[in-house]
């Protein structure tokens, strides 16, 4: 009976491993695109897109661009951006000077429920506030609107204008699970590149060919890769109505994984309010014993922890002036007086002879509990802003919980010697 049944235990592992393999090649190629094949969108986009020129705008993101003219001796452009659907909104630029400073971008995005929302935008600054909806040079066309449809887990941006494009192109996406609300402004990207785009005059380029970007990154360091020198000068690049030359700005500034404006303000505030000033405290509080060393261990903490929480402040103030972190400044402000006032304390401390020193360490313990209180919360609040991930809340959480621990034991060590 074994000897039957050997058989078909093998054939049915191999039936197993064939179908998971099926499903697992199917599942990645409903969520991937190709200039090999063509644009099966039919009517939901304004306008046919068939014949127009193709390329893998940007790899690591897996952005695909296609564009050319509406037709032969036409001023009309029609550009359809595919990019994988992570949750967040997909835009393409155009800018006088290859950065995304000054550029006019389509940006567009699809809700959890379905709903697709496509706008141009004025990048006018590093801010959302600088960044308003609704504005651009880009003479975009009333009889085809910007479009972005969700289909098999990609979204594809179309929009259509008048007027020859400009040659320098930029492209963003948005943080995941993060979208623009009701007022339309962006949140920051996560990742950007920059590239150039080559439209020699005469018709429709569905002949075109490009390279390929694989880089990204906030704008920072140019590096202009080499992939396609001798691909651009090649006689049958020459030959091709609409050739693509891409190249691609990096950073450590990245969203993918660099520091960026924001991060920086986490990083600094995370060190100094939520780190450094409470070791202050505590190195005050269990080190008396050891006088004078614990007083200059806590005046040299607790002076870097504030001159690092001060930085983080004016970082923070030099960001994104939005409604939803009015909150988050005030409490900084908060804290940062209580820090303020603490240094003015220690240079008016009274002797320890005074009667008056009695009430200036009142005032000097609970200024600063309430100036640790704050920040450490306020980490907390900022990390929920910056969407970073509930992950980054749990290893600060896991932190602080060490840290109470540790100081309830060494309250009660405290206490008994």
């Amino acid at each position: 009976m074994d000897g039957i049944m050997r058989p078909w235990h093998s054939l049915l592992l191999v039936l197993c491993f064939v179908g998971s393999s099926s499903l697992l090649v199917s599942s990645q190629t409903s969520s991937s695109d190709s200039c090999t094949t063509a644009l099966s969108l039919g009517s939901l986009i304004p306008f046919n897109a068939t014949g127009l020129a193709c390329f893998q705008a940007w790899a690591s993101q897996d952005f695909v661009l296609r564009f050319g003219k509406e037709a032969s001796g036409s001023n009309v452009w029609n550009f359809v951006l595919s990019a994988p659907d992570s949750g967040g909104y997909i835009s393409v630029g155009f800018s006088p000077t290859g950065r995304m400073l000054g550029s006019s971008a389509v940006v567009g995005w699809v809700t959890s429920s379905g709903v697709g929302t496509a706008r141009q935008y004025y990048l006018g600054g590093t801010s959302s506030r600088s960044c308003p909806p609704d504005q651009g040079k880009l003479a975009l066309s009333r009889a085809a609107a910007p479009t972005i449809v969700s289909k098999d887990s990609r979204l594809y941006l179309a929009f259509q204008f008048s007027g020859q494009p400009l040659t320098d192109v930029v492209y963003a996406v948005g943080p995941a699970g993060s979208l623009p609300g009701s007022n339309g402004l962006l949140p920051q990207h996560q990742d950007m590149t920059s590239g150039t785009i080559t439209l020699p005059g005469g018709t429709s380029g569905g002949a075109g060919g490009g390279s390929t970007s694989t880089g990204g990154g906030g704008g920072g360091t140019p590096i202009t890769r080499a992939v396609s020198d001798s691909f651009l000068g090649s006689t049958s690049c020459r030959h091709h109505r609409v050739s693509v030359c891409v190249t691609i700005f990096s950073s450590a500034a990245s969203g993918g994984g660099g520091l960026n404006s924001k991060r920086r303000h986490g990083v600094l505030a995370v060190i100094s309010w939520g780190a450094m000033v409470p070791a202050g405290v505590a190195l005050a509080r269990f080190l008396k014993r050891f006088d004078p060393l614990w007083f200059y261990t806590h005046a040299v903490v607790q002076g870097l922890g504030f001159v690092l929480g001060a930085v983080a402040i004016v970082a923070g103030f030099r960001l994104d002036d939005e409604d939803e972190v009015g909150a988050h400044k005030a409490i900084g402000i908060v804290v940062l007086v209580c820090a303020c006032l603490q240094v003015m304390a220690v240079l008016a401390r009274p002797i320890k002879e005074s009667k008056a020193r009695k009430y200036w360490n009142w005032y000097h313990h609970y200024v600063g509990r309430a100036a640790v209180v704050l920040g450490a919360g306020n980490v907390f609040y900022g990390l929920s802003l910056a969407k970073e991930g509930q992950k980054w809340s749990y290893v600060y959480g896991i932190f602080v919980g060490v840290c109470a621990v540790a100081y309830l034991v060494l309250e009660e060590w405290r206490r008994r010697h």
